[in-house]
């Protein structure tokens, strides 16, 4: 009855609308059976970038009398609010909106963001609770942002005269455990990672003060649960910080997952990624489908030098830049330079300066058709929607995670204690999904993808990376280079 009642009611919509989407009916047919059946879901679909999907999701939601949460980012909720509210109540629905909430008589929807979510204490309790989550394909960063603690040196102290003795206890102790770390300190990075003795000393150290502040409680739990922690130096100041992070995201979460019903929306074409990471932790999908967007799919453009250099080689750099020179010469569009490797970012950015001036930014929002873009792969993830499609994306580092971050190391080092192979279970997984992310733009004008990490055609894992990258036409050649 949903799906008839709702298929009604968005095609009255769709007639003072402009959406181009022709898959949306069947879409709202899908959604508003999965709602009815208490199914769970993952749907995915490039339009999920967009906004033209959500009017078939709220149209069903509005229909099926029982609470419901609609996670979705900021911008989408003001979307909402702005431009589809007085719409849906020209249609005869009854509600009001309050603080980002659709109230009606018999049930409400609460539109919310993922992290203003997990930060309500009481939403990870509950039970049998409808639940549209989007963005899903985020949801291993998510988790990281909002389960990382920080310690900083003003935790360990508190302003109040009942605590005065405790201060300067806590304060030695900061300092001394500040005198071991700079001691183990290595020329030129900031991070160490921590001994099983020293992790021993702080287990029992937040364990017997977990009542000093509600930060120190959470401390102590983390690592009474395991969690990776490591410490950051400052060298101006002297002064460090204590981080900590669960290994798997996911598995605090488990029950929730497990509690509530689920329609799980990814903005890739294909996400395996989330199957895999929800099968892992033995949580089941009753259906998994893909829709096309609302553009005309077309072929990215790849190309990758032949014979081209490996990063380790010391002169990698002076060729990444001398390539990158010869790809701006001719194009007449933007350019993107995508690299994780802050020191190679800020590299290529200065010496295309010299060369190219204004044009030339550093994560920053272009203003002209024919800027030079150089940002990271996450900076240009959050922020493409605001920027135009790229004539062409120059990869010169995959984004194979760094070892030199210290949760990488430490889950790398926690899956080699379990004998799983880290590089493919941990890794490469984590460099698709942030490629996918970033190149997805190109299919819309089969733009150039240009890859100058030799890594790309030199190993079995490069040239697997290459190939899922869907639907592409690989060039042999390209001018200035042959």
């Amino acid at each position: 009855m949903l799906e008839i009642l709702s298929h009604q009611y968005l095609k009255i919509f769709l007639r003072d609308q402009i959406i181009n989407w022709e898959h949306i009916y069947s879409f709202g047919r899908i959604i508003s059976k999965c709602i009815d059946n208490d199914s769970t879901y993952l749907i995915n679909s490039e339009i999920f970038s967009t906004n033209d999907w959500l009017p078939p999701i709220l149209i069903s939601l509005f229909l099926q009398e029982e609470d419901s949460i609609f996670l979705l980012s900021e911008n989408k909720i003001q979307f909402i609010s702005q431009f589809l509210i007085d719409s849906f109540k020209n249609l005869g629905f009854n509600f009001i909106l309050e603080n980002d909430q659709i109230i009606f008589a018999k049930h409400r929807i609460r539109l919310i963001t993922i992290q203003d979510f997990l930060n309500d204490p009481n939403s990870l309790n509950l039970i049998n609770h409808r639940i549209v989550y989007s963005g899903i394909e985020a949801i291993e960063q998510d988790l990281e942002t909002h389960f990382r603690i920080s310690l900083i040196k003003k935790d360990w102290i508190k302003n109040f005269k009942k605590y005065e003795s405790t201060n300067h206890k806590f304060i030695d102790t900061y300092d001394a455990l500040k005198k071991k770390f700079f001691m183990k300190k290595v020329l030129g990075k900031s991070y160490i990672n921590l001994d099983e003795q020293e992790i021993s000393f702080l287990s029992n150290f937040f364990h017997e003060n977990s009542f000093f502040s509600d930060k120190f409680l959470s401390v102590n739990k983390a690592l009474s649960q395991g969690w990776a922690c490591w410490v950051k130096l400052n060298d101006k100041n002297l002064d460090w910080n204590l981080y900590l992070q669960p290994i798997d995201g996911l598995s605090q979460i488990k029950e929730f997952f497990s509690n509530n019903k689920f329609v799980f929306l990814s903005a890739l074409r294909e996400d395996n990624f989330f199957q895999m990471y929800l099968k892992k932790h033995s949580l089941d999908l009753d259906l998994v489908i893909n829709f096309k967007s609302n553009f005309e799919e077309k072929k990215i453009t790849l190309y990758m030098p032949p014979n081209q250099l490996l990063p380790n080689n010391p002169f990698f750099a002076n060729s990444i830049l001398d390539k990158c020179k010869k790809l701006i010469l001719f194009t007449k569009g933007l350019t993107l330079v995508l690299s994780d490797d802050i020191d190679l970012k800020t590299n290529l950015a200065t010496e295309l300066a010299s060369k190219y001036g204004k044009r030339v930014l550093l994560e920053t929002i272009p203003s002209r058709n024919n800027d030079i873009l150089c940002s990271s792969y996450d900076w240009w993830i959050m922020n493409s929607y605001l920027i135009q499609i790229p004539e062409q994306i120059i990869i010169p580092l995959l984004p194979i995670p760094n070892m030199s971050e210290p949760i990488n190391a430490i889950i790398v080092s926690h899956k080699k204690k379990l004998s799983q192979d880290w590089f493919r279970d941990f890794f490469l997984p984590q460099a698709r999904i942030k490629l996918e992310r970033s190149i997805a733009p190109l299919r819309r004008n089969s733009g150039k993808l240009i890859i100058l990490d030799g890594r790309g055609n030199k190993r079995n894992w490069g040239r697997l990376l290459l190939q899922n990258i869907q639907p592409s036409k690989q060039i042999n050649f390209m001018l200035p280079f042959d």
